[in-house]
């Protein structure tokens, strides 16, 4: 989080890119309507915006139930990773996925399916762009669409309960989903992922996920920018991560996930290009961190997963 900044406002290239001006903001709803809002404002600022609205979402995933604290204390008596402050939780999922990515993207190319990737002129507006992508995405794929989508269906199943009926109550219920989708359903007497894991995703829930997710890695390689066919299978592991975080956690969950790919890495990777003092050092660093904790994290769960199916195979035998 800090070295973004300190790229932007201290260095020579940094500077440079946050005296441009930005004309139009680009956003995106409901996956296909792409537009553009007429803004002036520089790059400086903008970036400025961009990091503040990251800061406040590590303050919402903070405060949530489980405030981080507690949870943390109570991960010291008894693990429980679903009912965990998500906080706990993102940077163990975000290490798996990024296992799970590598060893597919691997295998892909090794079959000759190439994942491709994306490059920039201008390496500090590239940042940029990066860092600004989750929210767009997000917003477009799981808030409007995931959350949505999933906010109809939940207004299908009251439509027989009086507080519920009118457009006051569809209105209020359907924000409601799109902000923390596991809320209203709470409040419904449905399963909700907090209480029941994957169990309470229901088969609905999961389709809609499933569709989502598939749309969101087909645009990868559909608006071209670089990547190729074997980006789509990768995107789509991603989008269903970033759609369950959101479906158990709410909308700033799957910005925090997709700011560990791309902001995250990305700081590092430009202060690598720039040459900044150490800036190689901490770039090998945080990879070889990350790739370290996802195996070890990802073996656990191997290890774990096969020594359940042993002990139930026992059990029945």
């Amino acid at each position: 989080m800090i070295l973004g900044p300190l790229i932007f406002y201290t260095s020579r290239e940094g500077l440079d890119a946050a005296s441009n001006l930005i004309t139009k903001l680009p956003l995106s709803l409901l996956m296909i309507a792409n537009f553009s809002i007429p803004m002036e404002t520089y790059v400086g600022i903008f970036f400025l915006a961009i990091w503040l609205l990251y800061a406040a979402a590590f303050v919402l995933a903070w405060i949530d139930a489980p405030i981080f604290l507690i949870s943390i204390k109570k991960a010291t008596q008894r693990a429980n990773v679903i009912g965990s402050n998500y906080l706990i939780v993102l940077p163990q999922l975000s290490t798996i996925m990024l296992i799970a990515i590598v060893v597919l993207q691997t295998f892909q190319e090794s079959a000759g399916v190439q994942t491709g990737s994306i490059s920039f002129e201008n390496p500090v507006l590239g940042f940029l762009a990066i860092s600004y992508a989750p929210f767009v995405e997000e917003l477009s794929y799981r808030i409007t669409t995931l959350g949505l989508l999933v906010g109809l269906y939940l207004v299908w199943r009251t439509r027989h309960q009086e507080q519920y009926q009118g457009i006051k109550g569809t209105v209020h219920l359907l924000v409601g989903t799109m902000w923390k989708p596991d809320r209203p359903k709470k409040l419904l007497g449905l399963k909700t992922i907090q209480d029941n894991g994957l169990k309470g995703i229901s088969w609905i829930e999961w389709l809609i996920l499933i569709a989502t997710s598939g749309a969101f890695g087909a645009a990868h390689y559909l608006y071209g920018g670089g990547w190729e066919i074997g980006k789509v299978s990768t995107a789509m592991i991603s989008g269903l991560a970033l759609g369950y975080v959101y479906l158990r956690y709410g909308a700033y969950a799957p910005i925090l996930l997709h700011w560990y790919f791309n902001y995250y890495f990305g700081a590092f990777d430009l202060a690598s290009q720039l040459n900044m003092p150490s800036a190689d050092l901490l770039a090998v660093g945080a990879e070889f961190l990350n790739l370290g904790s996802g195996i070890i994290l990802t073996s656990g769960l191997i290890v774990a997963s096969v020594a359940r199916l042993w002990s139930a195979t026992w059990r029945r035998a």
